[in-house]
């Protein structure tokens, strides 16, 4: 399995022009990525918001997902709390209680208080996606014994953020 990133994107003024649709599919007929989830909520009037939802994952491939990451977070924090034991039992329990939660996502509450934050023409995207293109370099990674990995992107609005810090230091230290 590659990495899976999880995005958080605001648009204030939403233009559904079906691009962003149309670059994931592409992208995951490629096999670059995976879908894993994707929702995207569009306040279209003061009390009218329009929910959508995408993926590439069937549900047994969701329930195989969340069993793993069940499993991940309970290894670890098994380790933690009881060493080698307590990774191996926190390995089958965080798994079970993974799956008894069911479908993790965004509820209709929940969905509903997003949208109160919203205003007109506003629209939210959370987007999950596995990179399948680096799960090559993520296993070498593993075998090499990483033991700490982070990542970050390098965007252009970024760096253009990040030079107006630094002219604001610049100005104020003058």
């Amino acid at each position: 399995m590659g990495p899976i990133q999880v995005f958080l994107l605001g648009f204030e003024d939403f233009q559904a022009t079906g691009g962003i649709a149309a670059e994931l599919a592409t992208l995951s007929d490629a096999g670059t990525i995976r879908v894993i989830d994707a929702r995207l909520l569009l306040k279209d009037s003061a009390d009218s918001v329009t929910a959508m939802r995408a993926s590439d994952l069937g549900e047994t491939e969701r329930e195989d997902l969340r069993a793993a990451a069940g499993a991940l977070i309970g290894m670890g924090a098994g380790a933690v709390l009881e060493g080698e034991e307590g990774a191996a039992a926190g390995l089958v329990l965080g798994a079970d209680a993974a799956l008894a939660v069911g479908e993790i996502g965004l509820s209709e509450a929940e969905i509903g208080e997003l949208a109160a934050e919203l205003d007109v023409g506003e629209a939210l995207l959370l987007l999950v996606i596995e990179n399948v293109w680096a799960a090559g370099l993520a296993g070498a990674l593993r075998e090499a014994g990483i033991v700490f990995a982070q990542q970050d992107y390098l965007t252009p609005e970024g760096l253009v953020a990040l030079g107006a810090m630094l002219g604001l230091e610049v100005a104020l230290d003058s």
